[in-house]
């Protein structure tokens, strides 16, 4: 029988750090930002907290054991269970690292990037992805292919394992409470109305004085530190990962999310991700489930996701909840009530 409870707890999981994802490209692309490198900014933040969960509570307890040995892997499930003062500190320390990391990579990127043009910023993104993903598959101290495993939950030491799931479910959405209220009020605000000026033409903003690198360098290294927030909330979640996770695959995924749902819509995103993201993990539960063992529950995902994407853009092009046009009265610039 499914355990209702944990399957909507699971899902709930996987859908929060889904949305974290959705709406740091929502304020990207609406910013005129094309990233086609989601998955390097989420993997990095996996393997920071990845480091951090298994590396740190190794060298506290001494021993000499690598986390990639039997037992050190076991020191590690025994530390989380019975030391929740760490197992929190250690994951609290990884939320911080990761997102100072990943920002300041976002950061410094910025500049080179668009150097060699906006049209392909994406692709050189995409390109930044697979090379760091090539450096975890052929870096010892990362785990070469096999990554890493054993990381501690924060919840671990919770005897009830769904009670330690729930725990983590409401930490997860707290963390997408606060990219949304951060998403929404960048682009709720005059400088959001910049950014989408930024994104519609960028040499009319130029001409017009505002310094568009500095503000795309901005508000790229704000939402690479956010997504680096939902690799390390990956990592401690499913306690294991490994390269092969961030491929090029997953960030088109998100990308399917926030077109569906309505390009550069808070709103359409949501829905978006909500829809695709129940759909990947019903694919991923359901089908071997139900004993289908003549197509692999990841091709089924990709024809769902491809015949959701047609019939969206035939039907309605601009997604299921289009961006909503922004009228600005003259009184908000000082120059009288407008009608």
């Amino acid at each position: 029988m499914i355990d209702i409870m944990s399957f909507l707890i699971t899902l709930g999981t996987y859908i929060g750090i889904y949305l974290i994802l959705s709406l740091t490209l929502t304020l990207e692309t609406s910013s005129g930002i094309t990233n086609f490198g989601k998955t390097a900014f989420y993997g990095l933040g996996a393997y920071v907290g990845a480091v951090i969960g298994t590396y740190l509570p190794l060298a506290m307890y001494g021993g000499g054991f690598s986390p990639f040995d039997v037992n050190g892997i076991q020191m590690l499930l025994d530390a989380g269970r019975s030391n929740p003062i760490m197992d929190i500190g250690v994951f609290a320390l990884s939320v911080i690292v990761g997102f100072g990391v990943v920002a300041a990579l976002g950061l410094a990127l910025t500049y080179p990037i668009h150097r060699v043009g906006s049209a392909l910023v994406g692709f050189t993104l995409l390109s930044l992805g697979e090379v760091l993903r090539l450096i975890y598959l052929n870096t010892s101290a990362l785990g070469e292919s096999k990554g890493f495993m054993g990381i501690p939950s924060p919840f671990a030491w919770v005897k009830d394992p769904k009670l330690a799931g729930l725990l983590y479910l409401l930490v997860v959405l707290a963390f997408v409470g606060i990219t949304l209220l951060t998403v929404s009020r960048i682009l709720n605000s005059p400088l959001g109305r910049i950014l989408r000026g930024i994104r519609d033409d960028e040499l009319v903003a130029l001409y017009a004085g505002w310094p568009t690198v500095l503000m795309k360098a901005r508000i790229l290294a704000l939402s690479s530190g956010l997504t680096g927030v939902a690799g390390v909330l990956w990592a401690y979640y499913f306690t294991s990962i490994n390269p092969n996770m961030f491929t090029p695959s997953l960030t088109f995924n998100i990308w399917a999310m926030i077109i569906i749902g309505g390009l550069g819509s808070i709103a359409g995103g949501i829905v978006g991700t909500v829809l695709l993201a129940s759909v990947d993990y019903a694919m991923r539960f359901v089908v071997p489930y139900i004993g289908v063992t003549f197509i692999t529950p990841d091709y089924l995902r990709w024809i769902v996701v491809g015949l959701l994407m047609i019939i969206v853009l035939i039907k309605k092009p601009e997604g299921l909840i289009p961006e909503k046009p922004v009228v600005v009265t003259l009184g908000e610039y000082g120059g009288g009530d407008s009608k």
